[in-house]
């Protein structure tokens, strides 16, 4: 095997940057591989699925017609991803009544931990790009005021959750349009738990994608909520152990990484600022205060619970 560049237009955001030919599909080079009913498939799936399971799926077909390379030898994908991603994928697969792809077949084309693999989703999940270990002599309260990506934000709400697990954990409010979990960090005397009369605090950051600074701030707070807690600060033990709160840096990461690619002071105040479905976050919103008033002027309506009103989509 000798390694090369990867060139195929639906695979440059995997994980890695070079495949081998042939492929696992005996595919012998970048034409092949452009004009097959293979890669036609992985380009479509997203449509063909309505948006469910990618860009996870896309990601996976990659691993295959595109299979990671380093210093000229090959690394298959892992298994449990394969079968993990087709035990929640199928339900949209049978509601189009199309069948499992043959060339995700994840007995044929993938390899357990035992043999030596990575996971083409890691990128997905914050696991690629790392944050270096900080000198071992810095006190366990110390924060590195630096700039983080995607994955060193995740990287460093999880080793937070990890250092304060008696205070602190994290989860996930969905994916967005391109994949990235929309990652939390909560700080509560049982994280992970609601507890009744108990008031909860969110803050999020980066709703426009290309405004950095409250994605910042609220990885800082996280650090700063923890260590503080640690030393026993009266004021942030207070907070904790009478508040649920949530932090959530980057509620838009796929516009985050599009002005990142840019970088500072070269994309305006316009690339990245919308989500990768062009819409303005900060824009997006239901207009309940107006159903708000219109409903307390009909007698008996409840204010409580407000339901979105159907109008608002309209033309979505």
């Amino acid at each position: 095997a000798k390694c090369v560049d990867i060139a195929l237009s639906s695979c440059t955001d995997v994980a890695y940057t070079q495949m081998v030919y042939p492929n696992f599909l005996d595919q012998k080079s970048r034409e092949v591989i452009e004009y097959s009913s293979e890669y036609l498939l992985i380009s479509v799936l997203h449509n063909l699925l309505q948006g469910e399971c990618n860009p996870d799926l896309r990601l996976l077909g990659c691993s295959v017609l595109a299979p990671q390379c380093e210093k000229d030898k090959v690394i298959k994908p892992c298994r449990r991803v394969c079968e993990n991603l087709k035990k929640n994928c199928l339900p949209a697969f049978d509601a189009i009544d199309m069948a499992w792809p043959y060339f995700l077949d994840c007995d044929r084309f993938f390899a357990g931990e035992e043999e030596g693999c990575f996971d083409p989703l890691a990128k997905l999940r914050g696991e690629v790009d790392v944050e270096e270990d900080l000198p071992s002599n810095l006190p366990a309260t110390f924060i590195r005021f630096k700039h983080h990506s995607y994955s060193q934000m995740v990287s460093t709400l999880k080793k937070i959750a990890s250092k304060c697990s008696h205070i602190a954990t994290t989860y996930s409010i969905g994916r967005s349009f391109e994949g990235k979990d929309l990652f939390v960090i909560e700080f509560s005397t049982k994280p992970g738990h609601h507890e009744l009369l108990k008031p909860e605090f969110k803050y999020i950051g980066n709703m426009h994608g290309n405004e950095v600074v409250g994605k910042e701030l609220l990885i800082y707070l996280a650090q700063y909520l923890c260590s503080e807690y640690l030393l026993g600060n009266p004021r942030i033990q207070t907070l904790i152990n009478n508040t649920r709160i949530h932090l959530l840096p980057s509620l838009n990461p796929d516009g985050y990484e599009l002005a990142a690619e840019e970088g500072a002071g070269y994309n305006g105040w316009v690339i990245g600022r919308q989500t990768a479905q062009n819409l303005d976050l900060n824009r997006n919103f239901p207009d309940l205060t107006s159903e708000a008033y219109r409903r307390a002027g009909i007698r008996g309506a409840r204010l409580d619970h407000i339901p979105i009103p159907q109008s608002y989509w309209w033309g979505k």
